[in-house]
């Protein structure tokens, strides 16, 4: 007996708060927009079959074309990996190349040559 109270009080509560953001003639004019948009879906229902298929369709374009972006991405990092270490023993041999020893401590420290990571 409690439950049906609760239910019944639950349903005059929407109907209560329906009513009074009906209110607002913004919303009166929002929700009569989408009454009918609805009312012409409930008379061709393919419009909305048409509809979904062009936004599933969409959707998977855009899934894939975020795959390839990332995997390009991805490619261009492992790139950078590599590249990394073949620029800093360029940079090494530059270095020892065109500043003497005494005036480069780095080329005769043993620590620098081989730094720890």
């Amino acid at each position: 007996m409690g439950k049906s109270k609760f239910f019944v009080s639950v349903a005059a509560g929407a109907a209560i708060g329906g009513t009074i953001a009906l209110l607002d003639r913004g919303t009166r004019q929002e929700m009569s927009s989408w009454a009918s948009y609805i009312m012409a879906l409930a008379k061709d229902p393919e419009q909305l079959t048409e509809s979904s298929r062009e936004l599933i369709d969409r959707a998977t374009e855009t899934a894939q074309k975020i795959n390839e972006d990332v995997s390009f991405i991805k490619g261009k990092v492992d790139d950078l990996k590599e590249l990394t270490p073949e620029v800093k023993d360029l940079v090494q041999e530059t270095k020892s190349t065109f500043v003497p020893d005494e005036q480069n401590p780095a080329a005769s420290s043993p620590s620098a040559q081989y730094p720890s990571s």
